[in-house]
């Protein structure tokens, strides 16, 4: 199967972007559970194909918490990285294989939606921020549902005093500013976290 076949495959099943360059990006999952998308990836020779998929994740809790502080619609709490979730065909790329690769897809969204996988991930990124990359954001929306003013507030003062604390560049004050009333609601109990961590 040729690549173009294979974009073709999944426009005909999944919301399309063209991502340029020759790369598209297909809506796997967009409803009340979450969002997810991915990007299939064709290796090899045409007589040993490898069909992958990069995927990403969030629940639609998170979404929403990160839109709000973003300002606007983002972030994800799960990534599988450049064609980590693949199948070695053998041969050449059919129809049976997308249609198993779409399957594996969907079973890695419905397993990151559960709340024991998604309890130790918090977890960890709520206890320690200073990580490179979508970490930080991360450590952002597990303060909000922990209910944590302090340390939401102690990383906004150090930001108006000129104090970075290691955030990467893209952290800005204004999300601490957004956050800070969210966690409020966490803490007094007008919204209640999804996930017990």
């Amino acid at each position: 199967m040729k690549k173009a076949e294979v974009i073709k495959y999944f426009k005909s099943h999944y919301p399309a972007e063209n991502e340029g360059g020759g790369d598209w990006r297909f809506t796997l999952k967009d409803d009340e559970v979450g969002y997810s998308h991915m990007r299939p990836q064709l290796r090899g020779k045409l007589s040993n194909q490898i069909i992958g998929v990069s995927l990403v994740m969030a629940p639609r809790w998170y979404r929403s918490l990160m839109s709000a502080v973003l300002a606007k619609e983002a972030g994800f709490l799960f990534s599988t990285g450049d064609g980590n979730v693949y199948i070695k065909t053998g041969g050449e790329v059919t129809e049976a294989h997308l249609n198993e690769i779409t399957q594996m897809a969907l079973n890695w969204f419905r397993k990151c939606c559960a709340e024991d996988f998604i309890a130790p991930e918090l977890k960890r990124k709520y206890e320690i921020y200073n990580r490179p990359g979508g970490w930080q954001y991360d450590h952002i929306i597990a303060c909000i549902l922990k209910g944590d003013i302090e340390k939401l507030q102690s990383y906004l003062d150090a930001f108006k005093r000129g104090d970075r604390m290691e955030f990467i560049p893209l952290i800005q004050q204004e999300y601490f500013e957004r956050a800070i009333p969210l966690a409020e609601k966490y803490r007094s109990g007008e919204r209640v976290s999804p996930v017990a961590f």
